[in-house]
């Protein structure tokens, strides 16, 4: 799987993931402890996204310097 597939493929998640856990609480699905560890989840899946692309962005202008 290339980098750009797996930073799509991050953001599709973040996005699913938002609006599962904002439903949820929403309609008293679940309550404020399993809320926030799913934003959690939301935030590392964020993250690692993030860091794809900054080493993606890293690679290419060194290849561009080169």
């Amino acid at each position: 799987m290339t980098t750009t597939r797996k930073i799509r493929v991050l953001n599709i998640a973040t996005s699913v993931l938002l609006i599962a856990v904002l439903t949820l609480q929403f309609t008293k699905v679940i309550d404020g402890f399993w809320s926030t560890a799913l934003l959690v989840v939301i935030a590392v899946v964020t993250i690692v996204g993030w860091g794809l692309l900054e080493r993606r962005q890293a690679a290419e202008k060194m290849r561009g310097g080169a």
